[in-house]
């Protein structure tokens, strides 16, 4: 079982974007064809830029992982030429999608993302920032329908104590999510969340492949978790981690430290989702974890598949 929404959907989300402007009609948007395909109707905003109706299919037929936003906007960026904005979008939205999915395409590779990104990376390494804004958000894979009413990115270049031209910034919020496809229990999803991750500008592709691509050759991204945050009613989950980031389930690796207030209402909301032996690490969990009123606190390790609260290894699986 993998970590419910509090731990696996808060995790280093962060993909930049800058987007479409013009004024044509609908149209395919260019992606390599073993990668995604993607339509959208550009959309005219005062002070940035805008896409209607944006939708996006991993490769693999009609049953592959899906993106759809209703509205999708942009502010920010280093001026880049309006024929590569739609590709700057596409990379953007194929590496949530495949965050999100947890599905890999071979043609979304670290080649086609650098190329893509350009722009992107040009900007930040000056220190320059991006907003974008995707409104109306539904991505579909297998029985999981997740909407949100709003994901919303910010991206800089060297933030303060980092390394001018080489050190980013990435903040990633949800608003409003819930599994329209009851795959996921409601009481088992963040309403909210939150990430803040600083890397390398460099790592930025590769990133990207890890987590859409599946990369043919091993990758190690490092990423440092700043402020994660994820809340479901009077359930919240605070965090900060270092991590390596793979594109491989087990192989990436974090270490860092967790918050959870009011944990035994997590328990009760996996026991009757009937996810017992999730459950069961969890009462584990609150046995050895450190308590102070409503909140119970650990410091956690991800290696290999296994995660370690404590120096306790917890049976997740």
């Amino acid at each position: 079982m993998r970590l419910p929404l509090f731990a696996s959907l808060a995790v280093a989300l962060a993909l930049p974007a800058v987007l479409l402007a013009g004024a044509a009609p609908a149209a395919a948007l260019p992606l390599p064809a073993n990668c995604a395909v993607a339509r959208a109707a550009p959309a005219p905003v005062p002070g940035g830029a805008a896409a209607r109706d944006y939708r996006l299919r991993l490769a693999g037929g009609a049953d592959a992982p899906s993106l759809r936003a209703g509205l999708v906007t942009i502010r920010g960026g280093d001026g880049a030429a309006p024929e590569t904005l739609p590709e700057i979008l596409n990379a953007a939205s194929v590496g949530l999608l495949g965050a999100l999915s947890g599905r890999h395409a071979p043609g979304c590779s670290t080649e086609y993302f650098a190329t893509a990104l350009q722009p992107v990376l040009r900007g930040l390494a000056a220190g320059r920032a991006y907003d974008v804004a995707w409104r109306g958000v539904e991505a579909v894979s297998g029985r999981s329908r997740l909407s949100m009413g709003m994901l919303r990115l910010h991206l800089e270049g060297a933030p303060p104590g980092m390394q001018p031209g080489v050190s980013m910034t990435m903040s990633l919020e949800m608003h409003g999510l819930r599994d329209d496809g009851a795959a996921v229990p409601a009481a088992l999803l963040p309403e909210d969340a939150r990430s803040v991750v600083s890397l390398p500008v460099s790592a930025l592709a590769p990133l990207l492949a890890a987590t859409a691509g599946g990369p043919v050759r091993p990758v190690a991204v490092p990423v440092t978790i700043r402020t994660l945050t994820a809340a479901h009613g009077d359930m919240r989950l605070d965090g900060s981690f270092m991590a390596v980031v793979t594109g491989l389930p087990d192989g990436a690796s974090a270490s860092g430290h967790m918050r959870m207030r009011n944990l035994p209402e997590l328990i009760a909301a996996l026991r009757d989702a009937g996810q017992t032996r999730a459950s069961a690490a969890l009462v584990l969990a609150n046995l050895v974890g450190h308590h102070a009123d409503d909140a119970t606190s650990w410091d956690v390790d991800w290696q290999g598949g296994i995660l370690t609260v404590n120096r306790i290894p917890l049976p997740l699986r």
